[in-house]
């Protein structure tokens, strides 16, 4: 035991000195009780803060003389258990809370926190103690999730490996191949139930690793790749979906004249240097689309021109699979508080009246709530000359110029002619319920369903959906015939690589196990690695991610 001697506050420092007061000690390495004591000396280690002011012990301690003739060791230092380890600067408990902290913050945030505590230490020490760590010996679950995750996205990768039923991490391995996954499951045996995406490198690794593990695809990724097969499919389509889309309608066809455009249009909002900037993004995409053309022609393999050009696999896909450079479309405009008051302003406006204030009280007496500046905005774009009181002071808001700009500048999209929408984003669209679109996603569906082979394609992607969706595993086989019988490309190739996971398909759709409890442990180790700014090595990592759960 320790007796306290004294106790004493100095410069925000609490100092305590102590006795050590046992009779006598075993020797640590032939455990013989020994007195007789060969000398004292004192020990300074720093403890827990007392009251918020660090705590610094003076421990006046003896050294002991083995008595055992049989023993190498000749004098031990005198055993603190529970409180100090040997040659130790700080108290278990100290060290204890010094790598909750590393866990918790890492090393700069954690020893900015350490100093608030009044228990301060070092980044490097702080990481130090934390690697000390032990980590608890993995035990195979019965169900296991696996996923991958970037070191360097595109070009080094990890492996997690989460518990499916209790959602922790059991443990990461360095790289993500087949052998590290069969080594780990060969290691690990009793695992029932393998979920993981489509990679083929897991596939083989669970294969070698679990032969009689039931592995079960995600049901997430079956429907990512669903959409990507029907991305594909619009990028080859794109140029005849856009011919229907901007064919006008039966009941357009009385329309007289462009429909007023939104003060919230992009195109006339922006200015010459941004429309500038755009044309030379589109011609450095248009650029790298000819590359990957040109290579694919030589017979390079995506993922050699994935690296070749540093660009990622699924760009390369995109631009394969397209007859025409994919252009990027423009994101649909915000409504506007204006829009209910744009017939009564042009109906205003073509009767000669030209005052902003005027038409401004007006739309107040029908109910506009908002300001007037929106109400300038819309008179400025329709008007050939600057108002009256900008040409007098020689200068235009930097706002004001901007529109001007734009609308000299933009181009002008006739009305009933809208643009189509990127392939990804119109693929998720055409995947959604017809029951949950809204009327303006259902106006431009529903020209693009005079193509056949889109119709056809959306048919059979309803239905696997529904499949999925309501648990009919039985369903798998006739999908797969109608989409083999139905010819179209894309969703061929999607079906053949089903095909030859037809099992792990069927137990996707009917088990209730799926992947999510990896993507949400990916997400977790992600915003850990952000934490540490990217420079954690791997031990760190993973004593973060396994320790901290």
């Amino acid at each position: 035991g320790l007796t306290i001697v004294e106790l004493h506050q100095q410069a925000g420092t609490v100092a305590l000195t102590a006795r050590a007061t046992q009779p006598s000690a075993c020797c640590p390495r032939c455990t013989a009780e020994s007195t007789h004591v060969h000398s004292y000396y004192t020990r300074r280690p720093h403890d827990l803060p007392l009251v918020g002011y660090m705590l610094r012990l003076l421990l006046h301690v003896r050294r002991w003389r083995c008595r055992n003739g049989a023993c190498a060791t000749t004098t031990f230092c005198e055993p603190l258990p529970g409180l100090l380890a040997p040659s130790a600067q700080r108290t278990l408990r100290l060290t204890t809370t010094l790598q909750a902290l590393g866990l918790a913050l890492g090393g700069e945030a954690g020893a900015r926190q350490s100093q608030r505590q009044a228990m301060p230490t070092s980044p490097d020490t702080l990481l130090r103690l934390t690697r000390t760590i032990a980590i608890p010996a993995p035990v195979a679950p019965r169900v296991l999730a696996v996923d991958d995750f970037a070191f360097r996205k595109g070009r080094t990768y990890g492996t997690i490996l989460v518990d499916g039923e209790q959602h922790h991490p059991v443990d990461l391995l360095p790289e993500r191949s087949a052998a590290a996954l069969a080594a780990w499951l060969q290691e690990h045996p009793g695992v029932e139930i393998i979920t993981r995406d489509r990679a083929h490198e897991y596939a083989r690794g669970a294969n070698d690793g679990a032969p009689q593990a039931l592995q079960v695809l995600d049901r997430w990724h079956l429907i990512g790749n669903l959409q990507e097969a029907l991305a594909r499919l619009l990028d080859r389509l794109r140029s005849r979906l856009q011919a229907l889309l901007t064919t006008p309608c039966d009941g357009d066809k009385g329309s007289s004249g462009p429909a007023p455009r939104s003060i919230y249009d992009r195109d006339l909002r922006r200015g010459t240097k941004d429309q500038v900037a755009q044309q030379q993004s589109r011609a450095r995409r248009h650029a790298r689309y000819a590359e990957v053309k040109a290579l694919h022609r030589q017979g390079l393999k995506i993922l050699q021109i994935a690296r070749t050009l540093e660009i990622s696999r699924q760009t390369v896909r995109r631009y394969i699979a397209s007859e025409q450079f994919p252009e990027i479309s423009q994101q649909p405009r915000q409504p506007s508080i204006l829009d209910p008051y744009v017939a009564y302003l042009q109906e205003r406006w073509d009767a000669g009246c030209r005052a902003n204030k005027q038409l401004y009280t007006e739309l107040q007496a029908l109910g506009y709530r908002g300001s007037i500046r929106p109400v300038v905005q819309w008179t400025l774009l329709r008007r050939e000359q600057p108002p009256e009181g900008m040409q007098r002071s020689g200068r235009k808001p930097a706002r004001q110029v901007e529109l001007f700009v734009g609308a000299e500048t933009a181009p002008q999209v006739p009305a009933g002619k809208p643009k189509l929408p990127g392939s990804q984003s119109l693929a998720w669209l055409l995947l959604e319920e017809a029951t949950s679109l809204t009327a303006a996603k259902q106006q431009l569906v529903e020209p693009l369903k005079q193509d056949a082979d889109l119709t056809m394609a959306c048919s059979l992607a309803q239905r696997f959906l529904s499949m999925v969706r309501k648990r009919r595993p039985e369903e798998l086989g006739p999908w797969l015939e109608a989409v083999l019988a139905s010819g179209i490309g894309e969703l061929v190739t999607f079906a053949v690589g089903l095909q030859r996971e037809t099992v792990n398909v069927r137990a996707a759709v009917e088990l209730p196990y799926s992947n999510g409890v990896a993507e949400g442990n990916v997400t977790r180790l992600k915003q850990i690695r952000r934490a540490m700014y990217g420079r954690g090595n791997f031990d760190l990592l993973r004593i973060r991610v396994l320790v901290a759960a």
